[in-house]
């Protein structure tokens, strides 16, 4: 406990910088939590006896849910680097509707909170730059801190793309399953997606909204080729676009979709068979390092520590 005492009193700007940034980035989680997430529960909504229809929630956010005041600080904040060209600003909002963030807000919170972060992260590095005397160090700590902060939503905004394109890559085969169930009990494909997105709400949240996203642009009059193209666009998955092209085809060419959901179905679940063996098959080589390290040379001193203590004990080391 003292030499911990005796670290923080010769080190407290370090510390205080630490807390502080810390303490901002904890404060835009939270606030990107509480806008960006859903606050509907399908699971209770079922067990309270809600209409079947209410499970499939569409928009992960109403513009309702999202506080005036934040909305005011965000768009005030993301003006200076608020994207100007149509072009970037259609890149972003296509990053964040394959994240699962289609709120007419969320451009304005994200790039918000990069200039949020980007303050924070230079007085955090300005503080933790007033311990050194050398210049040069604390114009790195600056720079690093800032860049630290710029980059941080655009990590997690990654981080949420490739988590959620790996969760609609392993609901698609059990969705398509109940798709060809319903094409094969006599309902058009329209009426199948709205009935799958309603069944599989519970288990497959995501795919769930995204059929039941798919299913409203028809019923607004838009066509089916173009609400299936949109659904393979707004997800950014391979296997979903690769879906939403078979049912053009089959459509087109008037084949059998049935047939053709199964076929597809199994190509899937037999890729992310693929998937897992190889995963398995790497596991031999990542675990080397680990054995190697750590593992073997506890063994040996386990093993061969009693062996050695009763050699030096012996006579030979006790004459010398």
């Amino acid at each position: 406990m003292q030499s911990i005492q005796h670290f923080i009193q010769n080190n407290s700007v370090i510390v205080f910088s630490a807390l502080l940034f810390g303490a901002v980035s904890v404060l835009v989680y939270l606030v990107l939590g509480a806008i960006l997430k859903r606050g509907d529960n399908p699971l209770r909504d079922r067990l309270r006896g809600g209409k079947r229809e209410e499970l499939v929630r569409p928009e992960p956010v109403r513009s309702s849910q999202v506080s005036p005041l934040v909305q005011k600080m965000t768009s005030a904040a993301a003006r200076p680097i608020m994207p100007r060209q149509g072009e970037e600003q259609s890149k972003l909002r296509k990053k964040l509707s394959h994240a699962g963030i289609y709120t007419a807000a969320a451009m304005q919170v994200f790039v918000g909170c990069k200039l949020l972060l980007l303050v924070g992260g230079l007085a955090c590095g300005f503080l933790a730059g007033l311990s050194f005397n050398d210049p040069t160090i604390r114009l790195l700590l600056i720079t690093w801190g800032g860049l630290f902060g710029y980059l941080l939503p655009g990590l997690w905004l990654s981080l949420q793309i490739k988590a959620r394109q790996r969760v609609l890559n392993s609901s698609l085969p059990d969705a398509l399953d109940l798709m060809v169930v319903c094409v094969e009990a006599g309902l058009t494909i329209d009426a199948a997606i709205q009935r799958v997105g309603q069944e599989i709400a519970l288990a497959h949240p995501e795919i769930s909204r995204e059929l039941g996203i798919t299913h409203m642009e028809t019923r607004i009059g838009l066509s089916r080729v173009e609400a299936l193209r949109n659904l393979g666009h707004r997800t950014g998955v391979n296997a979903i676009q690769s879906l939403a092209a078979m049912l053009v085809q089959a459509e087109r060419f008037g084949t059998s979709i049935a047939q053709a959901l199964r076929v597809h179905a199994e190509s899937l679940r037999l890729k992310r068979q693929h998937a897992a063996e190889e995963q398995a098959a790497k596991t031999t080589v990542k675990l080397a390092f680990p054995v190697v390290l750590f593992i073997f040379p506890t063994v040996l001193v386990v093993l061969g520590g009693p062996a050695f203590i009763l050699f030096f004990k012996s006579p030979i080391f006790q004459n010398q």
